[in-house]
């Protein structure tokens, strides 16, 4: 019996060192777990490219890996027992969500640092509360780089906008690929007088702006910038008044790599130089017509006075006329007998029977105003009126110009120049055969005159030859009487 007792008391023992083997070996087996787990995450604290750093309830550093200490500037020596509060440029506002931190047990936010050397850093924070009593982690992501990049490009956007907003002209941006405008300034809606939103809605409407008579010309060399590089016109616009505007508009494409991903310029409203450019023009125009105006009349003067001969005097009289007015038939009416008109010269040259032809002034209201009135007269159109009369010379003519031939005061007859088509004479050419008649009609007095003198001159000789055949029948008489 009692070796039996004792087998069993044997046996209970081996099974309770066996147990115990088992509870150590499991014990070393836990340890060792515990061991490569604090060792591997020894091995990210100390190597993570993040800085983490572990405070306690006041924001005091307990812990904090090298990253910690590179992105702060400080030795880690410094920075365990330094409160984290003194690194941050907004200590104020980080102190006002210390509290929520632990109610939220998480938060996560960029914030301004300053380093251990003054630097401003820009960090993303994270911070994850209570993961131990009294212990939080806060983990520190530099993206100074990034976050500096940012404030430089929303600075120049800024600026860039300012700018844009700012300056008169449009400043336009358009896709190469599709000609759809993608931006325009603030100045567009004083150009145009559209809306900025109208552009979104609809990115081809700037199309419309341009006037007709210009638009194919526009829209092809704006599809030829991509291949050549300028864009540099000057074309008509509508606005959205309806006013037609002139506009200037540069362009040039910006390539992303070796493609042209956008075309921008600038379109600037040049009307008043535009309106300028054309009254210069105008001027140089009216300029140019009158020096050759002037040289016309200079010239017929010349001609008018380079022949006292009446035949030379009219038919260089009806070459000059047709060189400054566009007739189809003219005639020189030469006054006689005080109401009396003498056709003295006509043109084309077709119908000399004609020539002597007379006609009555006071039988013709018009002929009537041009003699007794001195007016020079215009008809656009004689079928419109109803006084006048188709008599000869002036038969099967549209249109008609009569101007008075006045010399010292005195009538001396009238310049008439007819059209086979209504509407054909203007001011202009009114205002251009009156300037012609002044030497005109001096050189007709002249010729008169000259033909005058040469009558008397005529009478002279004729009696001087008389008078010497009297003397010498006086003289052969007294040598024949005793």
């Amino acid at each position: 019996m009692l070796s039996y007792l004792i087998a069993g008391l044997s046996f209970a023992t081996f099974l309770n060192i066996c147990y115990l083997r088992l509870l150590i070996m499991e014990r070393r087996q836990t340890d060792q777990a515990f061991r490569n787990i604090d060792c591997e995450s020894s091995s990210v604290f100390q190597n993570v490219l993040d800085g983490i750093l572990i405070v306690d309830n006041s924001g005091r550093c307990l812990d904090v890996n090298p990253a910690a200490a590179e992105i702060l500037r400080s030795p880690r020596n410094k920075l365990i027992g330094q409160d984290i509060k003194s690194f941050l440029a907004e200590s104020l506002g980080f102190t006002q969500g210390w509290t929520p931190l632990f109610e939220n047990r998480n938060r996560r936010r960029p914030i301004p640092l300053v380093a251990g050397d003054g630097t401003i850093l820009f960090v993303d924070f994270t911070a994850a509360a209570n993961y131990l009593p009294g212990r939080h982690v806060l983990i520190l992501c530099d993206v100074t780089a990034q976050t500096t990049t940012e404030i430089s490009l929303r600075k120049s956007e800024e600026r860039f906008q300012q700018m844009a907003d700012n300056i008169q002209e449009t400043f336009w941006v358009m896709d190469a690929n599709t000609q759809e405008v993608t931006y325009v300034n603030q100045a567009y809606v004083t150009l145009t007088g559209r809306s900025l939103e109208s552009l979104p809605a609809n990115p081809s409407s700037f199309c419309e702006l341009i006037h007709p008579e210009d638009r194919v010309r526009v829209l092809s060399n704006l599809r030829e910038v991509v291949s050549y590089g300028t864009f540099d016109e000057e074309f008509r616009f509508i606005r959205a008044d309806g006013a037609i505007r002139w506009v200037w508009v540069r362009g040039f494409p910006v390539q992303t790599g070796s493609l042209t991903r956008w075309l921008v310029g600038t379109a600037q409203d040049i009307t008043s130089r535009k309106q300028g450019e054309m009254q210069i023009s105008e001027h140089l125009d009216a300029a140019e017509a009158a020096r050759a105006e002037a040289e016309a009349l200079r010239k017929s003067t010349l001609a008018l006075s380079e022949n006292l001969a009446m035949d030379s005097v009219l038919d260089t009289l009806l070459r000059c006329i047709s060189e400054l007015v566009p007739f189809d038939k003219a005639s020189v009416l030469f006054v006689e007998d005080g109401s009396e008109l003498m056709l003295a010269r006509e043109a084309p040259k077709n119908s000399r029977k004609r020539i002597g032809l007379t006609l009555g002034a006071s039988e013709d209201s018009f002929l009537h105003r041009v003699l007794f009135e001195k007016r020079a007269t215009l008809l656009p159109d004689v079928a419109a009126e109803p006084q006048w009369r188709d008599v000869q010379p002036l038969d099967r003519v549209q249109s008609w110009l009569g101007i008075p031939l006045v010399a010292a005061g005195r009538v001396l007859g009238i310049l008439s120049l007819g059209a086979n088509s209504p509407c054909v004479f203007t001011g202009e050419h009114l205002r251009l055969a009156k300037s012609l008649a002044v030497p005109a009609a001096v050189a007709i007095q002249n010729a008169r005159v000259h033909e005058r003198a040469e009558i008397c001159a005529a009478e002279l000789h004729e009696r001087l030859q008389e008078l010497q055949k009297a003397q010498k029948a006086r003289e052969l008489v007294e040598r024949k009487s005793p």
